[in-house]
């Protein structure tokens, strides 16, 4: 073996060499575009899977993940769970609500009144009963 086939050797193997590299490299980047593609469809069918069950759930389902979403947002999980609620609520569970906060409101001031003079007689009657002993 002499120097000159020794050089055409190392220059016949040395392009084998460099283009394995960059191959490599491809495929690798193909591997990770190919597994990246594949979890964001698995992870966008997780979703879309959630939101069926959230959007065919009833008042409970859609407030407690209206309000999980509102707590994760850093807003207010209270309110964002009573509209979640009011939004999964049927229509006639929405006017029976309706129905009884408008009777509360016209009856509360009756309510109230009949509260105080209770507390108004016993009162009397608590300090009869003292002055009597």
């Amino acid at each position: 073996m002499t120097a000159t086939n020794t050089a055409i050797g190392a220059t016949r193997s040395a392009p084998v060499a460099t283009s394995l590299a960059p191959a490599l490299s491809d495929l690798r980047e193909a591997a990770l575009l190919y597994a990246t593609a594949k979890v964001s469809r698995k992870v966008e069918d997780w979703a879309d899977d959630l939101n069926d069950f959230v959007a065919s759930g009833g008042p409970t389902t859609q407030a407690v993940f209206a309000g999980l979403g509102a707590m994760l947002r850093g807003k207010n999980p209270v309110w964002a769970a009573i509209k979640g609620a009011w939004s999964g609520a049927s229509p006639q569970l929405k006017l029976a609500v309706v129905l009884i906060l408008i009777l509360t409101l016209l009856l509360s001031p009756g309510v109230l009144l009949v509260l105080l003079l209770g507390l108004l007689i016993a009162a009397l009657v608590a300090g009869i009963r003292a002055a009597t002993r």
